[in-house]
């Protein structure tokens, strides 16, 4: 095995989607629900949307919000976005109502594609409450009856506008993306990214696992978020062929793996667990397998063990952010040593990313030595830049927020965090975001959110509370009112009744008295928690 320090890839990836489009033609590019569409096919529906976004006003540098699930359509409205120029903005596929107005809202979109999510089956509520937050944006509407106002998808690539195709699409130096990262006070940041710096970090991936045209990528990640956007964009653009599976089951996943021969098998540590829980002793491991990749959590050491073992395949092990800021292994032994490696990824010249990471004082930018606990920083040779607000690097550093250690060899080792999040399954959820919503509740006199260790998800929701008098809300009843504003991932999976919420002088909540309490504490009366299956985890845990 070649360390990830030293693997250097043969792929040469297609600079855009238009480029594989044309270049692979006639090869599958996206199966969905048994139906496979081809790269031509692909490059038709996209030129066909850019075609009638443009047709719909949407301008170069304007923002297109996508809120749709793991599907082709997905796919064919980022293409069209960028064919036109446009900054594609993908929103969670379970976002509210509320927030996916917040959302079109902060970024001034010129259009919204959007699929109400699953049991939240309300297109006009969506639609109205786009319309207050920004009444110019251009609704589009997909895998839903048609609704006043609003243009249906299929209709738009059934029959696109006439004209010639849009002009050139982004520069290098234009903003082709906003990726939306959650920050600890639960408002939304939104990364400013181009597109030679996407399609480097893809890159980054594809010098460690070569991928090619005849690998088959299964693919239940969310296309918003960072980790499967840019691996399902490097498969399109390395000519192999993604397939889709949304919502995520660990069944579902293992019968594609065997029925479509799927070589390439991203997932959170908790999507690993789940399916090697489901592999089962009796179960034939999967022949087709070639790699395993891991992001968006630290991979327990059974599932590494296992991931070898049982599905006979390599692992690539990711650590990183929406900023940008990346390192890997490919290496069997750091990984099982809990390192993430140390391969740093290095941004095209200009961009923040330079190469470097360090570990700092938590209070000043001094650089620790090696074996000494800090806060991960990486160089950042330029501010990172977020839309509206002021960009971000401090003295040539960007601050994670994660705590870890070098050692003397430079792999990077992540023992915790600084953020006040709950790294459920993978997906971060600001606890200040939930304590926000739980306040609101009229049987809430005080609240905090903490995470709580859970088998299947890595960490759960934990809301203490404190009742307001009367009969104290129970968690069904809390997870019902805050699920009006909150996607899914982000409600309670555990409720602990308190009769104070322990904090500092200043007011602030104490989280270790408050951990120490509820996690070390003896507490069984007062708590209640929903029940953490493989049966019902998608990518956010579902409802029986």
């Amino acid at each position: 095995m070649t360390a990830a320090g030293d693997c250097v890839s043969g792929t040469l990836l297609a600079p855009s989607i238009q480029a594989a489009c044309e270049r692979w033609g006639p090869r599958p590019a996206v199966t969905h629900r048994g139906a496979t569409l081809s790269y031509g096919k692909l490059g038709e529906q996209i030129r066909a949307l850019a075609r009638a976004y443009r047709s719909l006003g949407i301008e170069p540098g304007a923002r297109v919000v996508c809120q749709l699930p793991a599907c082709p359509e997905h796919f064919i409205a980022l293409g069209a976005a960028w064919a036109c120029g446009a900054i594609h903005v993908g929103a969670h596929r379970d976002s509210t109502a509320p927030e996916l107005a917040a959302i079109v809202g902060s970024t001034q979109a010129a259009a919204v594609v959007l699929q109400p999510p699953p049991g939240l089956n309300d297109a006009p509520a969506a639609l109205r409450a786009v319309r207050a937050a920004h009444p110019a944006a251009v609704s589009i509407l997909h895998g839903h009856p048609p609704v006043a106002g609003a243009h249906q998808l299929s209709d738009l690539l059934a029959s696109p506008a006439p004209g010639p195709q849009p002009a050139a699409g982004a520069g290098p130096e234009d903003t082709a993306l906003l990726l939306l990262t959650s920050g600890t006070t639960g408002r939304p940041k939104a990364v400013m990214e181009t597109l030679p710096a996407l399609w480097a970090k893809m890159q980054f991936f594809a010098d460690a696992i070569s991928p090619g045209p005849d690998d088959v990528q299964l693919m239940y990640l969310p296309i918003n978020h960072v980790f499967g956007l840019k691996l399902s964009l490097m498969g399109l653009a390395s000519g192999g062929r993604l397939v889709l599976l949304d919502p995520f089951s660990p069944g579902g996943a293992l019968r594609l793996v065997q029925d479509e021969r799927v070589t390439l098998l991203p997932g959170t540590p908790t999507h690993l667990t789940l399916l090697l829980k489901s592999l089962g002793a009796d179960r034939r491991r999967p022949r087709s397998l070639r790699w395993a990749v891991s992001a968006a959590a630290p991979i327990p050491h059974e599932v590494i063990e296992g991931i070898h073992e049982r599905l006979g395949a390599e692992l690539l092990n990711v650590y990183g952010c929406s900023e940008g800021f990346l390192t890997l292994s490919t290496d069997p032994d750091e990984v099982r040593r809990g390192s993430v490696g140390r391969k740093v990824f290095r941004g095209p010249p200009g961009t923040p990313p330079d190469g470097s990471v360090a570990i700092l004082d938590r209070n000043q930018d001094t650089r620790l030595p090696p074996g000494e606990v800090g806060e991960i920083a990486f160089g950042a040779a330029r501010p990172v830049r977020y839309w509206g607000q002021a960009p971000v690097a401090a003295n040539g550093w960007y601050r994670s927020g994660d705590l870890g250690w070098l050692d003397r060899d430079g792999r990077l080792f992540v023992t915790g965090r600084l953020k006040e999040v709950v790294n459920r399954g993978g997906l971060k959820v600001s606890c200040g975001e939930v304590e926000t919503a739980l306040a609101r509740l009229p049987a809430v006199a005080d609240c905090a959110v903490i995470p709580t260790r859970d088998a299947v998800l890595g960490e759960a929701i934990c809301a203490c509370v404190v009742a307001a008098g009367g009969a104290p809300p129970g968690l069904a009843d809390v997870r019902l009112h805050l699920g009006e504003t909150l996607a899914r991932h982000k409600l309670p999976d555990e409720l602990c009744l308190l009769e104070s919420i322990p904090r500092s002088p200043v007011g602030k909540v104490d989280r270790a008295a408050l951990l120490a309490l509820v996690v070390d504490g003896d507490l069984p009366r007062a708590r209640s928690r929903r029940r953490s299956t493989p049966e019902r985890f998608t990518y956010v845990m579902e409802d029986a």
